[in-house]
Formats: C-alpha cells, sequence, structure tokens
C-alpha cells in the first residue's frame, strides 16, 4: 500500500500532547549533561536545539518547553580564576561562558559579587552562565572558600537580581514563587557576607528573602561538630564494612570525609576548610587538642578503612590508587622523591599522629600489589608497615605477607 507525500507523517502532523512530550524528552537538562571522568559534567545543547532551526511553529513551541526545563544564572565578578576555581574544585559546570555569555539573555537570576572597597581599574568582569540544578554547587564551592580564607567575605558584596527576558514592561515581569526558591535558596550556604543585595524587578517574595536570611544568620557547625559527625559516619561504615556490605561502607566514608570539609568525586579529592580546623579545639572529647592534627587522624584512619574495603571486594587498582595517594602525599612532605629509593626506617615516620593508621594503608597496599602480582612493590610497603606496626601480631602477618612476595628462581 502506498502513501502519498500528503499523507506522510512529519512532527506538525501529531497531536500537540505528543509534540510536547517528544520536546520534554529532547530538551531535559538531564538528556544534554555529558558525565565525564572524576563527576566532571559538561552540558551540550547542540544537538537539541536543532529543533529551534525547522520552522517558526517548532521554534515558539520547543522554546516554550526549553524554558520551562531549563532555567540559568548569570554569575559576574571582576576575578577570572574565579570560573576556573568553581570548574575544578567545585565540580560546576559551566554552561556558556566569555563573550556568548555575556549576550545570553534567557538567564532568571543575576548574581554580580564584587569587593567594593577594592575598586580594580580596567579590570573586565568575568561573567559564565550555570544551570539553576548547578547552582548548590556553586554555593557550597563558596562556603568552602570562606572556610579556608576566613577574610574573605566580609570584603565581598553579592547583589542579586531576578530576571524575566520575556516581558519587556517592567510591571509585567514575574518570576513564578517555585523558581524563586530554587534560584535564592541555595545561597543560604553563604555567610558572613560584606553586603548582600536584592536589585532590579521584579521583587523576590518576601517570605523567600525572609526564610534565606534566617537560614544564612544559623551558626554552622564548630570543627569539634565537624568531628564527631564524621566520626560517627565512620564507625557506620565499619559496621557496614565487618558486615561485607563494602559499597554502603564506602559511601559512608565518603560523607565522613564531607563531615570535615573534604569532598571526593571519583578520584579527585578537595580539601577545604584549612584554616576553620587551625584552632585549638574547646568542647570534649577534643578538649584542649589541635583541630588540625585531629582532623588528620581522621582522614588516615578513612584511607586506611577505604583501603581495606577496596580490597576485601577485590578492586584492587582502587585500594592501590588511594593507598599510594596518601603514601606518596607523606613522601613528599618529607622530600622524598618519587623515585628515591630510601629505606624503611628512613621513610617510616612513627611519631605521626596516625602512625597505626598509617601503617594499616601500607599493610593494605601492598597486600593490593601482591594480588596484582606486583611483589617487589609490596615488599618494599611491607618493610615500612613493619616499622608502623611494631606488635608481634603485626610483625608475624607482615613477616608472612614478605615471605609470600620472595622471588623464587
Amino acid at each position: 500500500m502506498t502513501t502519498s507525500s500528503d499523507e506522510k507523517l512529519h512532527l506538525l502532523t501529531l497531536p500537540p500532547e505528543i509534540r510536547e512530550h517528544i520536546y520534554r524528552l529532547i530538551l531535559d537538562p538531564e538528556a544534554n549533561r555529558n558525565y565525564g571522568a572524576d563527576e566532571y559534567i559538561t552540558y551540550n545543547y547542540a544537538r537539541a536545539l536543532v529543533l529551534f532551526k525547522i520552522n517558526r511553529q517548532i521554534y515558539r513551541e520547543a522554546h516554550k518547553i526549553f524554558c520551562d526545563l531549563n532555567a540559568f544564572v548569570r554569575i559576574e565578578t571582576p576575578w577570572s580564576q574565579s570560573k576556573e576555581h568553581v570548574m575544578a574544585e567545585g565540580h560546576v559546570p559551566i554552561v556558556i561562558q566569555d563573550e556568548r555569555a555575556k549576550t545570553f539573555k534567557y538567564y532568571r537570576l543575576l548574581a554580580g559579587i564584587d569587593a567594593p572597597q577594592y575598586q580594580l581599574l580596567d579590570v573586565d568582569t568575568e561573567c559564565f552562565i550555570i544551570h539553576v540544578d548547578d547552582l548548590a554547587k556553586f554555593t557550597k564551592s563558596w562556603f568552602y572558600a570562606d572556610l579556608s580564607h576566613p577574610t574573605l567575605n566580609p570584603n565581598l558584596r553579592l547583589s542579586l537580581s531576578l530576571h524575566d527576558p520575556f516581558h519587556a514592561e517592567e510591571a509585567d515581569k514575574q518570576v513564578p514563587y517555585s523558581l524563586q526558591r530554587k534560584l535564592l535558596y541555595p545561597w543560604a550556604s553563604v555567610r558572613n557576607l560584606g553586603q548582600m543585595t536584592f536589585v532590579g524587578a521584579p521583587s523576590p517574595d518576601p517570605k523567600i528573602v525572609s526564610e534565606l536570611e534566617a537560614a544564612q544568620a544559623k551558626p554552622i557547625a564548630s570543627p569539634e561538630e565537624c568531628l564527631n559527625e564524621s566520626t560517627r559516619l565512620k564507625r557506620e561504615g565499619n559496621v557496614e564494612l565487618q558486615a561485607g556490605r563494602y559499597s554502603a561502607a564506602l559511601s559512608l566514608y565518603k560523607q565522613s570525609w564531607e563531615a570535615i570539609h573534604i569532598t571526593v568525586h571519583g578520584h579527585a579529592r578537595h580539601v577545604h576548610g584549612d584554616a576553620f580546623f587551625a584552632v585549638r579545639l574547646r568542647q570534649p572529647p577534643y578538649q584542649g587538642k589541635l583541630g588540625q592534627a585531629e582532623r588528620l587522624v581522621l582522614r588516615v584512619q578513612l584511607v586506611a578503612n577505604t583501603c581495606l574495603a577496596y580490597l576485601k571486594s577485590e578492586q584492587y587498582d582502587e585500594c592501590i590508587f588511594w593507598g599510594m595517594r596518601t603514601i606518596n602525599t607523606v613522601r613528599d612532605g618529607m622530600g622524598i622523591e618519587p623515585d628515591m629509593d630510601v629505606g624503611p626506617h628512613e621513610e617510616a615516620v612513627p611519631g605521626f599522629p596516625a602512625a597505626t593508621e598509617m601503617g594499616k594503608v601500607y599493610w593494605r597496599t601492598a597486600l593490593a600489589w601482591k594480588a596484582k602480582d606486583e611483589k617487589s612493590e609490596a615488599r618494599r610497603l611491607a618493610k615500612v608497615a613493619m616499622v608502623y606496626l611494631p606488635s608481634a601480631g603485626d610483625q608475624k602477618a607482615l613477616e608472612q605477607l614478605l615471605r609470600d612476595c620472595m622471588l623464587r628462581i
């Protein structure tokens, strides 16, 4: 049976509700995200936006759906390194940047950041566009920057301006209440600003502004509270580990890292808030102790436990990655070059605040090397572990590991 060209189906012959469903599938932000290594994300709407070029009716229909599904935030700052920082450490994907960002008009919020006390002359404003779904990542990155540099925020001014690109007359401009919440609530993470203002039209809902300011005024968790929460999560992870639920254990260990302001994305780890923990603690059980030292002990414990979870689940490459990362960090701090051959007593630091846990990192990483039949590296690490772990039981087990890794001719 033949069909004439007039009877052939095309997009506009479909019912409007079917066309809308198709537009939503194509223009959904998730359909236009690309997931890379270490949880880095990029956006590419190029193929989806071909819809806008078909004809005027499809453009009007698809554009409305696009704006319903996608809301964007325009960030303006005089510091060019800000964009690179939030991309690299905050894992915030940039949708549009450079000159194209300055001409993009379909944003729903403008966030202007500057330091009025330090007027920068002859500096171009850095402008970039992010998706509202990633705004919480951006503000969290700023939260961490404040912990690391506590004198930063009191010198900064934040101006927030809701934007309606669809109405020319000021009286007609509006941003729906639900969208205002998505655009404004994430800024609760940004504390201690010198000034925060709402400018332009439309004005934000007073209830949202009041709730945002109340959230910003709440004190953040103290260093002691962060350490307690991290310890609690680590112990919960240990319970899962002992029960053989290794994935659940690793998830809890990741949350434990985050409780002490260390973020882990795949193999990327970012340590925030060194200045925040650089205090003498006042609350039990840490009274009189140094915050940085207590966090360091927790960090090494978490690495040791993470290595054990990967070892038991036979993910040897992951065990080696995290173990060697910590080992090489300690070696680097001692001035030992990567290719430098030193004896176990020169490499080990028995007085290290987390010496026992460090010994376990060496031991478990050695076992992973052995499982991959890299016995030379396993022997080297086992010998260092013996310096860290002097108990008779540990010495006996490590001696057996050394025998198992002996070269046989």
